[in-house]
């Protein structure tokens, strides 16, 4: 089962990489991620990959606030997966 709740998601199209901004539903703060797969010109060093994703997948921990001034993350989103999927 996966800890991911999705917020936004985009597929890998072209030239241009895949994305997708997530909270870990486990998490205790207030971050979301960032997570750009195939395809993003990075100078990381890296040793393996943690979560066994393919080469030039990068994963960004942000702030919400953060995120939600590049305005990747609605300003009405809470956060909160848990009351949103009692919702449904």
């Amino acid at each position: 089962m996966s800890t991911k709740d999705t917020i936004r998601s985009q597929e890998k199209a072209g030239n241009l990489p895949g994305w997708q901004i997530y909270s870990e539903m486990s998490e205790k703060d207030d971050f979301v991620y960032l997570e750009f797969e195939g395809g993003v010109q990075v100078d990381v060093n890296m040793i393996g990959s943690l979560w066994g994703h393919p080469p030039g997948t990068v994963v960004l921990r942000l702030p919400t606030a953060t995120a939600r001034q590049l305005g990747i993350v609605p300003q009405e989103w809470t956060g909160d997966a848990f009351a949103r999927a009692s919702e449904e």
